[in-house]
């Protein structure tokens, strides 16, 4: 009778360290799903405000990447929001049109998207 209790005893807690294996896994999912959506509508917005002032991607990145003292313009304000949601997030602009948007994920291994003129 004691081995039958040992053995359901060692089989539940097993399953209730796989519940929390689990449980973690969908919240690392999770959280890199919010991630990429965020810079996805961070790129999407850079690409309406370059647009909005008729300007190339990379000049609008530069206008709205973070300043010492803030984002440069006052429409702005939501590409900065959504830069402050990802984790060391980072806009950069290259000489050939390139956008680069690099963040930190939960592991501690950068991501990188990037957006171009061509893809306005």
């Amino acid at each position: 009778m004691w081995v039958d209790y040992a053995i359901a005893s060692s089989i539940g807690f097993v399953g209730l360290l796989g519940l929390m294996q689990l449980t973690g896994e969908l919240t690392a999912l999770s959280m890199s799903a919010y991630q990429l959506t965020m810079a996805g509508f961070l790129l999407d917005e850079l690409a309406a405000v370059s647009s909005w002032e008729g300007v190339s991607l990379t000049s609008a990145a530069q206008l709205c990447g973070p300043s010492e003292w803030g984002t440069q313009a006052l429409h702005c304000g939501m590409i900065e929001a959504w830069l402050r949601a990802l984790p060391q997030g980072d806009l950069s602009a290259a000489a050939d049109g390139l956008v680069s948007l690099t963040w930190q994920q939960m592991d501690g291994s950068l991501m990188a998207i990037t957006r171009s003129d061509a893809s306005n």
